[in-house]
């Protein structure tokens, strides 16, 4: 997993050319401009999901992993909590088997990193990156989201 801040999405451009595309998509458009729901770039290799939403509380959140996609999660607004555990390691409970047409999931895990992703900030999930967004730092908080969905 990678945590930064949007200005400096430039340095990750060599990691995967849908990667570059998606980082030269943001560069030219406003994402608070973008319609709820999903958004194609370039078909099924690269969309985005636009999120507007209330942070939750843990009870109500949960670990998620891809395969063949990675994220590009980016805060445009607003202030949460985001869950990482490597994948592999122990302590990890599946709660919801692998969908392929969703490509996700979902796991319980009880102690895990938690980092703060603030207005501006993005993180860059890889499939072996286990990741619990929408986690809230302050009750009540809206959060404003754009993630990048980018076919591997």
């Amino acid at each position: 997993m990678i945590i930064g801040q949007v200005k400096d999405l430039r340095f990750y451009n060599n990691l995967h050319p849908n990667l570059k595309d998606a980082i030269d998509y943001l560069e030219h458009h406003d994402l608070m401009k973008l319609p709820q729901g999903k958004t194609e770039i370039k078909g099924s290799d690269i969309f985005i999901l636009r999120e507007t939403y209330q942070a939750r509380p843990l009870s109500e959140c949960f670990f998620e992993g891809h395969l063949r996609y990675l994220d590009l999660q980016i805060v445009l607004k607003g202030v949460e909590y985001f869950g990482y555990y490597p994948k592999g390691e122990q302590g990890i409970k599946v709660t919801d088997p692998y969908q392929i047409e969703k490509d996700i999931e979902k796991y319980k895990i009880d102690d895990f990193t938690k980092v703060i992703l603030t207005e501006g900030m993005f993180a860059i999930v890889f499939p072996e990156d286990l990741h619990m967004p929408k986690l809230e730092k302050e009750r009540h908080t809206t959060v404003e989201k754009a993630v990048f969905k980018i076919k591997l």
